[in-house]
């Protein structure tokens, strides 16, 4: 059995933003926060989500405050700077908001600008259960690049953003959003659960272990499985995509919340190109499928911006 396998190479820009690809702050002055301007892509009708960024120069706690509201649509501020934008009905072309960081003694940062592009969808699939929720514009890109679709149910199509994902499951979508080369004529992975591996996940999965993407893990002393159907962990989606990717390794820091150590480095490396955050919940929770159209989406900026 043979097949072709391609290793992406990335350097990671660390810079790189959560939302966006521009990535140019604001100055400030004095001891003030320094806000960044940010860049965002959605769809004509369709919600999107992201996060507002900036720095301390003396590491204090920030808070966010909108200044300027957008023309074109609707700005809900959440927690700790995250937001969702819902373009009005039928607008396109650009719009933008602009927002201040503020620091605990009251500091304001000058007002930094987040330019939003309203873009005609190219696939006709819509998402019955994700109105104006900011993880739509992440799950249409995915069906779009024939990465993950939902089901149809009566003539509907539904996301279900609170399902579980498989470990089987994120690995296909991973591989599919590296672009990886993958193995053909795949009948057996070698894993001892083999049997339990959907067939369609074989290819990806004998790929995935032949590049060191996957180990899997041992049952028993000489056996190992890859548990394919078990709910992945947040820690465990971090290992997969950060290898898939090939992203460079950053120093580490304390800064790495609940992650197990065999998955910090991981961690690191997509917290520092902003696929994801430190800190951001339980590693050891189960991905769902909002959280991992986030991840993949934040993947998919990566690439573009290499």
């Amino acid at each position: 059995m043979k097949g072709k396998i391609t290793i992406i190479a990335s350097v990671c820009i660390i810079a790189a933003l959560t939302v966006g690809i521009l990535a140019v702050g604001a100055k400030s002055t004095g001891g003030a926060p320094i806000a960044e301007n940010l860049e965002i892509t959605t769809y004509r009708d369709v919600s999107v989500n992201g996060q507002l960024k900036a720095t301390d120069p003396d590491g204090d706690i920030l808070s966010f405050e909108i200044t300027t509201k957008p023309k074109k649509g609707e700005i809900v501020l959440g927690e700790n700077g995250s937001f969702v934008y819902t373009p009005a009905e039928g607008k396109r072309g650009s719009d933008y908001f602009g927002y201040k960081a503020k620091d605990s003694d009251g500091r304001e940062s000058p007002e930094a600008t987040v330019i939003i592009k309203i873009v005609k969808q190219k696939c006709a699939i819509n998402y019955s259960d994700l109105d104006k929720n900011g993880v739509e514009y992440a799950a249409l890109v995915l069906a779009e690049k024939g990465i993950f679709t939902g089901e149809n149910l009566g003539g509907q199509y539904v996301f279900n953003p609170e399902a579980p994902v498989t470990r089987g499951e994120f690995l296909t979508m991973c591989m599919k959003v590296a672009d990886c080369d993958i193995l053909s004529g795949v009948i057996t992975t070698g894993f001892e659960d083999d049997g339990s591996i959907p067939g369609y996940q074989k290819p990806y999965v004998s790929t995935a272990l032949l590049t060191g993407i996957i180990n899997g893990y041992r049952n028993g002393y000489k056996t190992a499985v890859f548990n394919s159907e078990n709910n992945i962990t947040h820690a465990e989606a971090a290992v997969m995509l950060n290898k898939a990717l090939q992203l460079t390794n950053v120093k580490s820091t304390a800064q790495v919340g609940t992650a197990p150590v065999w998955a910090m480095q991981a961690c690191a490396n997509l917290s520092a190109c902003d696929i994801s955050e430190y800190g951001s919940g339980s590693y050891e929770a189960g991905l769902t499928r909002a959280d991992c159209a986030k991840l993949l989406m934040g993947a998919m900026q990566v690439l573009e911006n290499r």
